[in-house]
């Protein structure tokens, strides 16, 4: 196995785990899950969770400390539109009648930053 190899099975394992720190989390502020890493043919949502009317997809991204790219700043403007396209085909299949946001979450080693969420509310009706 290349150091290459080695080096991406960790991230993977490491952002698998941040995702499900998230999960606890957001668990414990009442939230419930309705879809996690949810592939939508060549898309994946990471995390798609409820509370009340609304329904909210969460993108986490994680990564080690003293990386180069944080992810404050690791969804590019092409990722958005990608996740915004998923959930518009999750919401063809699963019609939701509350109010859909999203929201960023970012790990840099243990530390966690819930990004302010944003409506996405136009998404329903597409």
């Amino acid at each position: 196995m290349t150091s290459e190899t080695t080096r991406g099975s960790r991230a993977r394992i490491w952002g698998h785990r941040c995702e499900r720190l998230t999960l606890w989390l957001l668990w414990l502020r009442g939230w419930d899950l309705v879809a996690w890493q949810l592939k939508l043919g060549r898309f994946e949502l990471d995390l798609l969770m409820s509370r009340g009317d609304e329904l909210r997809l969460l993108e986490v991204k994680a990564r080690k400390p003293g990386t180069w790219v944080g992810g404050d700043t690791a969804l590019t403007h092409e990722q958005r539109l990608r996740l915004q396209l998923a959930l518009s085909r999750f919401l063809d299949r699963l019609p939701w009648p509350g109010r859909v946001s999203f929201q960023r979450v970012s790990w840099a080693g243990w530390r966690c930053r819930f990004h302010p969420a944003e409506r996405w509310e136009a998404l329903g009706r597409l």
